[in-house]
Formats: structure tokens, sequence, C-alpha cells
């Protein structure tokens, strides 16, 4: 830890810190640049805001602005200023989380073994007043996590695999048993014909291709020869790469992007040549020649991951689209009517991961959080199939349960027996409701 010691002590009050715990922070700035220097600089300066800390991490150093004994202004509490120390993690775009993540766990196991503070004393800045702080820290469900790693006897861990998308593999590689020519593998959703389900990078890397325009059975190449949809190509910092089809990208990735193990990538679509939803995943042993594929079977049991796993979501929160609606949840469960409307769809013991599961399914940002976005959709989704069911004389005994899929997978096929309305994107379009309006029926 390189030090840079404030001079001045107009943010920080009289007295000595009791350092009995430690609080964690984010700096909330993505700005290019935000780095462990320049918020050491910020501090050294005065910093116009209201609120000092005693160390900020990036993702390559760590610098000490106040020794541990300063009352800090951080936490929101009195009570914070005068016993705990403060650990600011950067957040820039330029910088790699992950990184800075995990240097902060150092950081702060090396403060407990200094001042002999138990796990239990380390706390989120949300402990003291409520505030979604270290928000991506806490977004991606990553706290115990980072605990682990403030563990004395921690050893350090390396990131591996992380089972890129859950289902049912429906393909082998062409040599272990798939079709000649067949460059990876093929899995297919838990639930046949279900799309907008998430895709997580397999390996860490650097995007080098994106493919985002490819509609349904179009049979052109996009990323390499043979291989249709949409899609990304990941090169791996050991000189290989993942490729990832019928998949549609997140708006904000563009080529040149680093991605870690388990990072959200995209959701399944409906692109390119396919039977039915599936994610055909490739390796490639030079991601720079398209035919030096091989069976990604072999990565997953060298890593020991089943094929079709769910994924362990280890990574940094996917950035969250402008008009997503619903703000990061930081529940743990799922309040009891919401229970009962994810029960009435099949799901058995629901929690956040269904309710993020539902959001996916449905066009949302999955945060697990039902919001007044998501309730707003189970409702146009009960009203839709309601119209649909008066529109097209579907029998009663087919429930609007507000999930579009399922138990209404079927009637996705019965009114496309009937006028070609067959929603294409498993969530209901503008289209479908358009076309109900113009019958009367919505």
């Amino acid at each position: 830890m390189r030090e840079q010691l404030v001079k001045h002590k107009d943010k920080i009050y009289d007295g000595t810190n009791r350092c009995t715990s430690i609080t964690v922070h984010e700096t909330a700035n993505t700005s290019k640049g935000a780095d462990a220097q320049a918020h050491a600089n910020l501090q050294s300066s005065g910093n116009v805001r209201q609120a000092s800390w005693h160390i900020t991490v990036d993702d390559t150093e760590a610098i000490r602005s106040y020794p541990d004994t300063a009352q800090c202004w951080h936490g929101g509490t009195r009570e914070a200023a005068e016993s705990s120390i403060a650990v600011e993690i950067c957040v820039n775009e330029d910088g790699d989380y992950d990184k800075a993540f995990a240097l902060a766990g150092r950081v702060v196991r090396e403060l407990r073994r200094k001042h002999g503070i138990q796990r239990n004393k380390v706390y989120d800045h949300a402990h003291w007043t409520g505030k979604d702080c270290p928000s991506r820290m806490r977004a991606a469900g990553r706290w115990k996590e980072f605990l682990d790693l403030t563990e004395p006897n921690q050893k350090e861990k390396p990131v591996g695999m992380i089972s890129p998308f859950e289902g049912r593999l429906t393909g082998h590689h062409n040599d272990r048993g798939g079709y000649p020519e067949h460059k990876g593998l093929d899995v297919a959703p838990p639930k046949p014909g279900q799309v907008g389900m998430p895709v997580y990078a397999a390996f860490g890397g650097i995007i080098r291709v994106l493919h985002r325009t490819a509609k349904p059975g179009n049979l052109k190449s996009t990323w390499a020869k043979g291989r249709t949809g949409n899609g990304m190509l990941v090169s791996n910092p050991d000189g290989e790469g993942n490729g990832y089809n019928h998949m549609r990208p997140l708006d904000h990735f563009k080529v040149g992007d680093k991605v870690v193990a388990g990072q959200l990538l995209g959701y399944n679509d409906r692109s390119g040549n396919q039977t039915g939803p599936h994610v055909h995943f490739e390796m490639l042993e030079d991601w720079k020649n398209e035919d030096s594929d091989y069976a990604p079977e072999l990565a997953f049991e060298k890593f020991k991951i089943k094929i079709g796993s769910a994924p362990e979501r280890t990574s940094i929160a996917p950035v969250k689209p402008a008009d997503s609606g619903s703000k990061p949840s930081t529940k743990s469960s799922v309040p009891a009517d919401v229970k009962k409307k994810l029960k009435a769809m099949g799901y058995k013991n629901p929690g956040t991961g269904d309710v993020e599961k539902y959001q996916a399914w449905h066009g949302l940002y999955p945060d697990g959080d039902w919001g007044s976005k998501t309730e707003a959709k189970y409702q146009e989704v009960v009203r839709a199939q309601n119209a649909t069911k008066k529109m097209f004389g579907v029998p009663d005994n087919w429930a609007s349960d507000g999930y579009w899929g399922g138990t209404s997978k079927k009637w996705a096929g019965y009114t496309s027996g009937r006028n070609g309305w067959n929603n294409p994107h498993g969530y209901l379009t503008k289209k479908y409701i358009n076309n109900l309006k113009k019958v009367g029926a919505w």
C-alpha cells in the first residue's frame, strides 16, 4: 500500500478512531481515469464533498489518505467515524473491477490482521444508513465472496471456467458425436422454446467480434464461416477463444471491452439457423483461427463443470440499461404475494433467482426485485392472456398466470395457427398487443 497522507484536518473529526470495524464503500464514479490516484488527489486537494475515507483501492494499487486512527467522515453516522476504517473501491469504466474487488479483499484482510477485527465486524456502507453501497457488489450478490477474501488464512483462488448457460445439452461437437463440422456444443434453455435467458462468460478475455442484427432463420455467417445468428467472440489471455451464437449481446458492449468469467454477456434469442432456441458455445485453440475449434466438452471435464449447470455469477454486475426500470435489489427473498404469483406459474420454491428468470424472459432487466416495472409487465401479460382467451375461445382451464411461456406456450401456437401472431421473443411484443387492440380484444 502506498501512502499519500492528507495534511489538513477539515474533513475529519477530532479524536481517535477505535478501529473496531471496517466499512467497505464504492466510489460510484464510473468516469474514465477515476482510479485510486485520482481519488487520493481529490482528498489531498481538499475534496469538495463532505466526506473522507482512509484507503482507496483500484485494479492496480491501494493508496492510504488517512491513518487508521483518523475519524473520517464516512458511513453517514458518528459511530462509523469513531469506530470504523473506511475502504473505497474504484468503479471507473477503464479499470478492471474484478481485480479491484480482489485487491480490496486483500487490503481488508491485512486490516483485520493488524487490528484483530472479526469477520462480523466488516460492514458495507448499507449497514450504517441503508444506503445502496457498495452498489455494484451488492447488485451482483458478492458480499459473502468478498468477506471470504478477507479471511486471514484465505488462499488466492484463481477464477476458472464458469458454465455459460443453464439448460439441456442438445448437440455435441462433431468429434464427440455431433454432426460433421459442428464447431461447438448446443445447450437448449431449461424449458423448450425459451428465449431471453442469460448467457455468461465462460472465461475472462477481450471481446473481438460482436453481432446483433441477425434475423431468425438467416443462414448468413456472422463472426466466422458457418456461424449464424447474433453472438460474440472473446479471446482469452492464453490466446484461446470462446464463441457464443444465438445470443444477443448487451447493448453497452463494444469490441475491445474486457469481460471476466461469470459476467453477463447477453440473452439467448432466435437469430440465425436453429430449429429451436439454444446457445451454441465454441472453444478455439487460437481465437484468430476460426477452424481451430475443439470439443468444448474437454473444458467442462477439465474444470469439473456439468454442461448446462447453473452459472456461478461471481463477477461484476451487468451494466443496467437506462430504461430498465427497477433499481437493483438487495432483497434475499420475495414477498408473499409475489411468491403466490410465481407458484401459479410453476415455480416450486420461489426466490429472487426466479424473479430474475421471469424478468429476463419478459424483456426486463433481471435484478430480482419485483418492482413497479415487473408488476406492470405481469398485469400486461395477464390482460393479453385474457384477451386471447376472449378472442380465440382458449379453454378456461388455460390459466391467465401472467407468464408468457410455460403453460401459455400453447397459446402462442394456438393463436399462430389462426393468424400468424406467434410471439417470437418470449415476451409480449407491441405488435401482438396492437393486433389484439385492432380486433377489440384488448
